[in-house]
């Protein structure tokens, strides 16, 4: 219980009053349903099959299980209840089929605890390192106890294992005080041999301190060749080839690692072949449904029930919805199940705190295409041929970015700028710019996949410069500019470089280039006749300035270059931009009461969706058809604050007479199973 609490309020959904315990063996009533907790042993505490009684039949859930004849809390299998059950009649049952491949039963956990015991009395004079899975407290009694044997300190690395010891410990269910640990920061003021250190990470997860150890990037753990890590855990499937790269990673450090059945450090919480049949033949359903694996373990399991008798047994998958009905006289023949068609159901992805949505609203695919191929996005000016210019084709000036794609030490982007100009170079003069745009994008796109196989998104974005003379007449101005400065003598009285203006600085990487790679400094420019030509054409206070300096250059002249700054001609008279108010957009009576109406009308959707947001939205739709503009945030955030306010307000009867929101809300939030959340 004290895990789910944690986990809701990290959620921030916690409500004491929605969580209920119970007890094994006591009946209490969810919805239509008498439901009656049985005990059965797994690698946790509190682990419960449940029996779900109504006037159509009556369903047992195994949930996860074993049959442990010596665990080591000491609270065994109930094949009482079982046998009770079987005489009752059970019309379903749904029992799990992780194990059902692994011949015979499981090993108990208290054969784990010795062998536990075994490997550290062993490890004379070197620290000892063991990990497990965080969640399995049982195993953590069995550590402490090896601990405690040979005289070692315990050590815990990794938040997820403080997390569980401690929601045991105020759950009265934990092995040990957390508060007599050794702090992960201290262990050095310990001799190593007199340590037995606790870790997350059995299964390589990246953030986890085993893996961070084995690329030595842990604050906390410092592995050496005198250290012995007990590998008390299975590989889930699915983990084996990153767990295998950890291994490998470990063992280049030193340590001696033990691990393997034969080691006998871990047991499997979940039932083997045997146990599997040996509660099918206990139970003895009309109907069985195998849950809990893949579907060749649902498979080999359905074999299974028939073997003991069931003759009523199936495989579903995910979605898919079966009818049953309770066989009142055993010896008439039932149709068994009925299909009753299937959902749609749709992975749905949570993005953060905000985006959550299907893998088409969240652009998974696309998010896992880049990675694997890359993407480009090209930059173009495209400057057009003036009618009397004897310029023959189109120019353009890229700027090309990559991300997620091997560049080849700059080879393949060199290239990717000459596809791009020979590209713009086979565009007719008058093409449009999505002309331009599609042609420079397909032959970059088959010139990456012939280099390198790869298929990356290509973004292009063109767009016209139609100022074409005054841009070259003034950046060829500059250029001279640029070698008066460079050959004439040092003065340390010049002017630095940073006075040269903005507009007028040119680097390598801005060059801009023809269609066909050559410089955009060409001297086969179209030039204007004089320089009192040049200065008609542009009749503004930035022109006079540029002309000035291109003027003084040309007479040999050192010009002072200062910044340049246009000035708006109604900038002096315009009024200045007013204040962003100060004041809240704060909340009227009458749009928290009109809130509150939809949020109640909504509480049973609220109790049942995962992405409330969607709902939240829903209420500022509604909200908005009644003239009230507020965001879903702005809602839900208020809708918080008053839940907040209500439960604080149930303990003062005061507040309950004075609040002017009480009773609406109390409304729907009084009825029991039905206590609204954020």
């Amino acid at each position: 219980m004290e895990l789910i609490k944690k986990r809701l309020k990290e959620f921030g959904i916690f409500l004491s009053s929605r969580l209920k315990s119970f007890r094994v063996r006591n009946r209490f009533q969810a919805g239509p349903f008498e439901v009656e907790p049985i005990r059965v042993t797994h690698s946790i505490p509190d682990c419960c099959g449940l029996v779900l009684r109504c006037g159509d039949g009556t369903i047992f859930h195994t949930g996860d299980w074993k049959i442990d004849e010596s665990p080591v809390d000491g609270r065994i299998f109930d094949r009482e209840a079982l046998e009770e059950l079987s005489k009752e009649g059970v019309t379903l049952m749904m029992s799990d089929s992780t194990n059902i491949l692994s011949p015979g039963r499981s090993t108990s956990e208290s054969v784990v605890a010795s062998s536990l015991l075994r490997h550290v009395s062993e490890a004379k004079g070197r620290r000892v390192i063991t990990t497990q899975f965080a969640s399995n407290i049982h195993r953590i009694g069995s550590i402490k106890a090896a601990a405690d044997l040979t005289g070692r300190r315990l050590v815990f690395v990794g938040m997820s294992l403080r997390t569980y010891l401690e929601a045991a410990f105020r759950d009265g269910k934990a092995p040990l005080d957390p508060s007599t640990l050794v702090k992960a920061e201290d262990m050095d003021a310990y001799d190593p041999k007199n340590l037995l250190v606790v870790t997350t990470g059995s299964q390589a997860e990246p953030r986890a301190a085993l893996n961070l150890a084995s690329y030595g990037g842990s604050h906390a753990l410092k592995l050496s060749k005198e250290d012995v890590l007990l590998y008390s855990a299975k590989v889930i499937p699915g983990n084996e080839s990153r767990v295998m790269k950890m291994l490998n990673r470990l063992t280049d450090l030193g340590p001696k690692i033990v691990m393997g059945k034969d080691a006998g450090l871990h047991t499997s919480g979940h039932a083997y072949h045997d146990e599997l049949e040996e509660v099918l033949q206990i139970v003895k359903p009309q109907h069985f449904l195998p849950v809990h694996g893949e579907l060749l373990f649902l498979k080999e399991h359905e074999l299974l029930g028939r073997s003991t008798g069931i003759k009523h047994t199936t495989v579903i998958k995910n979605g898919e919805m079966l009818g049953v009905s309770h066989l009142r006289n055993r010896k008439v023949l039932s149709n068994g199940f009925v299909s009753l068609g299937k959902q749609d159901f749709k992975l749905m992805y949570s993005d953060g705190d905000k985006a959550f949505g299907t893998s088409t609203d969240l652009c998974i695919d696309e998010r896992f295409r880049i990675a694997s191929d890359g993407i480009i996005f090209v930059s173009m000016e495209i400057f057009r041929p003036k009618p009397a210019s004897p310029q023959s084709g189109l120019k353009g000036k890229f700027k090309i970015t990559t991300r997620c794609l091997w560049l080849d030490n700059g080879r393949l982007l060199d290239a990717l700028y000459k596809a791009a100009h020979a590209a713009l170079s086979s565009c007719p003069l008058n093409c449009p710019l999505s002309h331009m745009e599609r042609m420079v994008s397909e032959i970059l796109r088959k010139m990456v996949r012939k280099y390198s196989g790869k298929r990356p998104d290509v973004i292009v974005v063109a767009s016209e410069n139609t100022t074409v003379g005054f841009s070259e007449e003034v950046i060829n101005r500059h250029m001279s500019l640029v070698d008066y400065e460079k050959t004439r003598p040092e003065n340390p009285e010049r002017e630095a470089e940073e006075s040269i203006p903005e507009v007028m600085r040119t680097t390598p990487d801005d060059a801009t280039t023809s269609s066909n790679g050559e410089s955009f400094f060409s001297p086969d420019l179209h030039q204007p006749k004089t320089l009192d030509h040049f200065w008609e054409s542009f009749k503004s206070p930035t022109a006079v300035k540029i002309a000035r300096i291109v003027n003084a250059s040309a007479q040999g002249n050192k010009p002072k270059l200062g910044k340049i700054s246009i000035i708006d001609k109604d900038s002096s008279t315009s009024a200045p931009a007013p204040a962003k108010s100060s004041r809240k957009n704060r909340w009227k009576p009458e749009e928290i009461k009109s809130l509150i109406q939809l949020r109640g009308e909504m509480n049973e959707k609220f109790q049942t969706v995962k992405g409330r947001m969607v709902l939240w939205e829903e209420i500022s739709g509604s909200l908005l058809k009644q003239g009230i503009t507020r965001t879903p945030a702005q809602c839900k955030s208020v809708w918080t604050s008053l839940l907040q306010k209500y439960e604080e307000s149930k303990k003062d009867e005061e507040n309950m007479r004075t609040w002017q929101y009480f009773s609406a809300m109390d409304s729907f939030l009084s009825c029991e199973g039905e206590m609204a959340t954020k």
